[in-house]
């Protein structure tokens, strides 16, 4: 009896010691498994940040020429604005030479045209 117990108690060791070979297996698969999705995850992560770094250098850039863009309306409404008081700025000054009355050039001689009549004369009359 004491050998059959031992042979009881010898199988049941070695079924536990098998089944303890086998969940050390399983686990060992399941850590490579783990390992594998890690770098995977890992690396979707590292091109991710890549990504987002790529995206924040073109915001600046975007940034950086909408700024240049802006300051050069500002430029351009600042001339379009000089232009626009200079040519304010010529006709008011022509709409002044407007208001000044005008001259009048024509000759009022209350007398005879005595100098057409010289010139007509023969000049050593005189």
């Amino acid at each position: 009896m004491a050998e059959s117990l031992e042979q009881s108690i010898v199988s049941l060791l070695e079924e536990h010691v098998e089944l303890a070979i086998s969940t050390v297996q399983e686990l060992r698969a399941d850590k490579l498994e783990l390992e594998a999705e890690i770098a995977r995850l890992n690396n979707e992560v590292a091109q991710r940040d890549a990504h987002i770094q790529r995206l924040e250098e073109r915001n600046r850039d975007l940034e950086e020429e909408l700024n240049l863009e802006r300051l050069a309306i500002s430029q351009e409404r600042t001339d379009v604005r000089e232009r626009l008081e200079g040519l304010m700025n010529v006709l008011a000054a022509s709409n002044e030479v407007e208001t000044v009355p005008e001259m009048d050039f024509t000759i009022h001689n209350q007398e005879p045209n005595t100098a057409f009549a010289r010139s007509t004369e023969d000049p050593e009359e005189e």
